[in-house]
């Protein structure tokens, strides 16, 4: 039995390892990849000008990233056979608080289900 712990623990350090490098390695390749675009872009344009395109690039993919990321809770990966919460009692609301209650229960309920 700690064997096959040591086995694993080994095997998943060195998993750690190689994605640690990997990870390392692309963000120096980036690196050298923005410099050079910075360098056709200075050819074709004035610096004011890339430096705008560059920032506005890494703006737009870090905002990609970011919406994926956050489509990608545990919340959403659940399966859709599990039991969705009930709309909460509003017989003692008003009737504008209860449609807000009910329509708040609703979009948590999709919420899930996606």
């Amino acid at each position: 039995m700690l064997t096959r712990f040591r086995t694993k623990l080994r095997e998943t350090a060195q998993r750690f390892a190689l994605g640690g490098l990997g990870a390392l390695m692309s963000i120096v390749g980036l690196g050298f990849f923005s410099a050079s675009l910075l360098m056709f872009l200075l050819t074709v344009t004035d610096a004011i000008t890339a430096s705008a395109i560059m920032g506005g690039g890494y703006l737009g993919l870090g905002l990609i990233f970011m919406v994926a990321a956050r489509g990608t809770t545990s919340e959403t990966t659940q399966t859709s056979s599990q039991k969705v919460p009930e709309a909460p009692d509003t017989r003692d609301m008003p009737p504008l608080a209860a449609a807000f209650m009910h329509g708040m229960a609703q979009g948590m309920a999709e919420g899930r289900r996606h």
